[in-house]
């Protein structure tokens, strides 16, 4: 009884995150701004000086904007179409398609690495495709579980 209770919060608690998408970019913003201060002090990398922190952590802020904003995506596509397959590859899309244009929009203001388009392709599509097998993997041991409770 306490086991079912306890995984009850926990699911009420990941679906409140998911639900805000404003704390989901905040948690995952200050994840990663923490996880690239810990490397620069370690000593993976040289800490960058001038106005370039800032910019970066800007870029840092609307990329994970964009990305939460692909799960805002997908809810609204989940209520109206019944193809998940379909409703991933749509949301993968627009969000890369988003990314592009911030990536060109960047590119304005600052010098872009000569791979920068291909680099953030392969990135995001390495990580959405990480994404799509452990929601595949995790509908599937739901559906298995709940065959074997009926």
């Amino acid at each position: 009884m306490k086991t079912k209770n306890v995984e009850n919060k926990q699911k009420g608690i990941y679906f409140r995150i998911l639900n805000n998408k404003l704390i989901t970019i905040c948690i995952l913003f200050t994840i990663f701004t923490l996880l690239d201060t810990i490397s620069i002090i370690l000593g993976f990398w040289p800490a960058k000086v001038g106005i370039d922190p800032y910019v970066h952590l800007l870029g840092r802020f609307i990329l994970h904007s964009i990305l939460v904003g692909g799960l805002f995506i997908f809810d609204i596509l989940r209520k109206r179409m019944k193809s998940k397959l379909l409703i991933y590859t749509m949301t993968f899309i627009l969000t890369w398609g988003l990314l592009l244009v911030y990536l060109c929009i960047n590119s304005l203001f600052t010098q872009l690495h000569p791979n920068a388009y291909k680099d953030m392709t392969r990135s995001y599509g390495a990580m959405y495709l990480i994404l799509g097998v452990v929601v595949f993997i995790s509908n599937w041991s739901r559906r298995i579980s709940k065959s074997k409770n009926s």
